[in-house]
């Protein structure tokens, strides 16, 4: 139904977002990227990945997959996280914080409000791991 038309619409936005961030990632030659640097690569993987899934009933397992993929990637960049990037990766986990809360509560109750709100904490947290991922562009 509307749910899962609204989400879509989101996800083709988003998930091109997304994937320019994996672009954008780490991955500039000679030297072996660093753990942070790969930490950084894998949650724009993650970003990229849940903005593929499809938020609706019949899909909450994925979607749950999805985030805690994201969430164990934040954990990771923020446990890797080089000094002078505190305040991006301080923006990725706030973001990925909010999305949880959101996506539950678009879950739990599908009413257009909650929808609105969980698009944003995408948008919010597609853009802190692009932020990131520029930011690290240059060290990485």
């Amino acid at each position: 139904g509307s749910l899962a038309a609204l989400i879509g619409i989101v996800t083709l936005v988003i998930g091109a977002t997304g994937a320019a961030a994996v672009l954008v990632g780490c991955s500039s030659g000679g030297t072996q990227p660093s753990d942070f640097c790969k930490s950084v690569d894998s949650l724009a993987a993650a970003v990229s990945q849940i903005n593929q899934s499809y938020l609706s009933k019949a899909t909450i397992s994925a979607v749950e997959t999805s985030l805690a993929t994201v969430s164990a990637a934040v954990k990771n960049v923020s446990m890797t996280a080089e000094s002078e990037f505190t305040d991006e990766v301080d923006a990725v986990k706030a973001a990925a914080t909010g999305l949880d809360k959101t996506v539950a509560a678009a879950v739990d109750q599908p009413v257009p409000a909650n929808m609105a709100a969980a698009r944003t904490s995408m948008s919010e947290l597609t853009t802190a791991v692009n932020d990131l991922s520029k930011s690290t562009s240059e060290s990485c």
